[in-house]
């Protein structure tokens, strides 16, 4: 049995791709969203913790400090450790996007040669000439999120996420794929 044929990837932002094959547009999100706001958490934390004890641990060392240079140096490892999960995490974000898109399922899936946008299960969701992709405000989010919007309402495609790279350029990106250049 053959293997299956890798999608050739027109664009990827925040975990998400947009790929070819064949006659079919395949949208996949690879899920980074959670890790890359993780990332951040415990980069803002290994800064406020090294720096404090950076700082206090110079100041012990000139001896112009009352918090005690162990303390200090408590503060300082404990920065260090949590950098050393910051690298972590980056780097199973790095190996989570190193994975083939075939092995992921897809978010959706437009059908050129069909003409159908349908979901990750192959249900139809609407006629391709009734679709149209646009950005939308999140609720409580400063980000935005890629929506395709069909007759039926509006499918959720990506919620953007100022962490991982937000949106980029994929709804041209999409238009262009799925109707071309002029969209």
């Amino acid at each position: 049995m053959a293997a299956p044929v890798e999608p050739r990837i027109l664009a990827e932002v925040g975990g998400l791709a947009v790929a070819e094959q064949g006659p079919l547009v395949v949208v996949v999100d690879r899920g980074t969203g959670p890790w890359a706001t993780f990332a951040f958490v415990l980069a803002v934390l290994a800064l406020v913790f090294g720096g404090f004890g950076a700082v206090t641990l110079a100041f012990a060392a000139a001896g112009t400090t009352v918090v005690p240079w162990w303390l200090s140096a408590v503060f300082l490892a404990a920065g260090i450790g949590v950098g050393l999960g910051v690298l972590a995490v980056v780097r199973w974000i790095r190996r989570i996007c190193a994975t083939q898109l075939s092995t992921y399922r897809p978010v959706a899936v437009f059908d050129r040669a069909q003409r159908v946008f349908t979901d990750g299960d192959g249900v139809v969701i609407a006629p391709l000439d009734h679709v149209r992709f646009q950005r939308q405000t999140q609720l409580a989010s400063s980000s935005e999120m890629l929506v395709a919007v069909t007759p039926a309402g509006r499918r959720i495609i990506k919620r953007g996420n100022p962490f991982n790279g937000g949106l980029g350029n994929l709804e041209s990106v999409l238009t262009a794929a799925v109707f071309g250049p002029t969209g």
